[in-house]
């Protein structure tokens, strides 16, 4: 057996410690839902200190805080919704407040009602947690994001059980002044989830961190094309793949023509913006398994595996007609910018290496340039294929 007011004012001191380790671990930075989650664990904090005074209660003290326990988990739905970057509308708030501490304050008299009543009203709310942060788009495949609808799912059933057996029971507030061993582990699995789902919050937020560290790591955060440092890691072991399978791979070399004049012209800042035009421009012509690369200033790679060199080609002119026919708007016009495309296929005779298919395709793309520019290039053993 425990003491439920012991419980209660733990759980108190809990989450106002966890408060501050929320707001303040978290403060740095963009942190979606933070203040608001904050907020629910200091407002669950105030309602367990009333729901504590039950023992000697003033007018309205259970009213006040079966309000303030439905406000903290109207503010932690508004925290998940934030975190996947959606909003709860702000009246929500009030009316679940008021849709809950006025039928306690009108049952007050009536033990077996009030606690019917809040198990029941808990135990939704606790559901809709639960399918909000199941619904979550950014993180449903998260370990965290499991323990969160876990601790809502457990929480929801313990409150409407506990709620339905203590009003059935003949006297319905022994199950807080003397609960049974049943009662109190309901109590603690109440306590415990109830914390965890902080945690899990907090590991919400980390996955989410390591995610973006993982992506500034291995992509440029300009364009979203892979960083050349990444490109090396992966394109080795395709090439290893490559040779072992007897399989094609090709290599194309783009660069912007006359990209400089561009930012001379109109400024760096524009010129990042019509990057990133031209990587969705580029990207858009791919499939899922080839990979776009930012090689240099305006010059970009894109690895083809199991594609031979005259689909390389084609695929380079798809890339280059669909930047010929894109618009981009560069400080406030709209200009039409072109590429030039240099294309090499890995080769079946001797040894190859991803440095020698890459510098082939160099050189086709050097070939494309002295030739007019808006052209793709293809160079293999030694002869140049224009096209």
């Amino acid at each position: 057996m425990i003491d439920v007011l012991t419980l209660c004012a733990l759980l108190a001191l809990a989450d106002a410690v966890l408060a501050i380790v929320v707001g303040v671990g978290l403060h740095p930075g963009p942190r979606e839902g933070v203040a608001a989650w904050t907020g629910a664990l200091v407002v669950r904090a105030l309602a367990l200190v009333l729901f504590a005074s039950r023992m000697d209660p003033h007018a309205g003290t259970q009213a006040v805080a079966a309000g303030l326990a439905a406000l903290s988990m109207t503010l932690q739905a508004s925290a998940l919704l934030a975190f996947d970057r959606r909003a709860l509308p702000a009246w929500v708030h009030s009316a679940a407040v008021a849709a809950v501490a006025v039928p306690v304050a009108l049952v007050d008299s009536d033990p077996a009602a009030e606690i019917l009543f809040g198990g029941l009203v808990y135990g939704t709310l606790l559901a809709a947690l639960t399918l909000i942060a199941g619904q979550g788009a950014r993180a449903r495949h998260g370990f965290a994001r499991g323990v969160m609808v876990g601790c809502f799912a457990v929480a929801a059933v313990v409150c409407v059980v506990r709620g339905v057996a203590a009003a059935l029971a003949a006297d319905p507030l022994l199950a807080f002044v003397a609960p049974t061993t049943g009662q109190s582990a309901g109590f603690v699995v109440a306590a415990t989830a109830a914390l965890a789902s902080t945690v899990a919050f907090l590991l919400m937020h980390k996955e989410r961190a390591d995610a973006q560290a993982l992506r500034l790591a291995t992509l440029d955060p300009l364009t979203g094309a892979y960083n050349r440092r990444t490109f090396h890691e992966i394109a080795e072991r395709e090439m290893s793949r490559a040779r072992r399978a007897g399989q094609p791979l090709s290599v194309i070399m783009l660069d912007i023509d006359h990209f400089r004049a561009v930012n001379e012209q109109h400024g760096h800042r524009a010129g990042d913006q019509a990057l990133q035009k031209i990587g969705e421009v580029l990207r858009a012509s791919l499939r899922k398994e080839d990979m776009l690369v930012r090689f240099g200033g305006e010059e970009f790679l894109v690895w083809l595996p199991d594609v031979p060199g005259p689909g390389a080609v084609v695929v380079a002119g798809r890339m280059r007609k669909s930047l010929a026919a894109e618009e981009i708007e560069i400080g406030g016009a709209k200009v039409a910018l072109t590429v030039s495309a240099g294309v090499a296929a890995r080769l079946d005779e001797g040894p190859e290496s991803v440095d020698r298919l890459v510098a082939r395709a160099e050189e086709a793309l050097t070939l494309a340039k002295r030739r007019g520019r808006n052209r793709v290039v293809a160079l293999s053993l030694g002869r140049s294929i224009a096209a």
